[in-house]
């Protein structure tokens, strides 16, 4: 029980590290919170740092996701809490508590917990995303394509249809994050 619940914290708080907007504000003097879209993803994070930025900040929250579902994985062996695991490292990079619950909107660290519960497809996924991310300099097309790899390449070689629907709803919930947001834009009151 208490491993479980281990396992639960550590998602949580893996996914509360801001690291697009650690990379802004200390490598280039901006809190991501008061300029563009006002979200301390990596999509605003382009408009300060670059491409750079936003792949260094993109491969840390990947790995934030992948690192913490890895681990969660080895120490217990209850998918439930495993996937729990994975909603809350998502449910951390979008609330996160270091910056008054407002975050990101999921997708990095999604990819990071899709990449942990399947890393041969994980693998294909992060080609085919760092492929479109380079090719568009946009995150949503590059996002949507590696999804699209992951879901395919996951299908035929590994076959697990509930991690596979686990996988496809966190991207679906970081989607619908990106709509309310594009809907009901921040304020500069926030």
């Amino acid at each position: 029980m208490a491993i479980n619940v281990a396992a639960l914290l550590l998602g949580l708080f893996a996914g509360s590290i801001p690291f697009s907007w650690l990379l802004a504000r200390y490598r280039h003097g901006v809190d991501l919170r008061t300029i563009g879209d006002r979200h301390v993803g990596s999509g605003n994070l382009l408009q300060v740092g670059g491409i750079y930025a936003v792949l260094a900040a993109t491969i840390l929250d990947l790995l934030k996701g992948a690192i913490a579902i890895t681990i969660v994985i080895a120490i217990t062996s209850d998918e439930w809490v495993v996937l729990t695991a994975g909603v809350l490292v998502v449910v951390g990079h979008v609330f996160p508590p270091w910056l008054s619950f407002k975050g990101g909107r999921g997708a990095a660290p999604a990819i990071g917990v899709a990449w942990a519960l399947f890393p041969l497809a994980g693998l294909a996924m992060l080609g085919v995303g760092l492929v479109a991310l380079l090719a568009t300099r946009r995150t949503v097309p590059a996002i949507a394509a590696a999804v699209i790899a992951l879901v395919v390449v996951a299908y035929f070689v590994d076959g697990d249809l509930s991690r596979l629907l686990f996988a496809v709803l966190l991207f679906i919930s970081a989607g619908l994050k990106d709509v309310v947001d594009r809907l009901w834009p921040r304020r500069s009151s926030d």
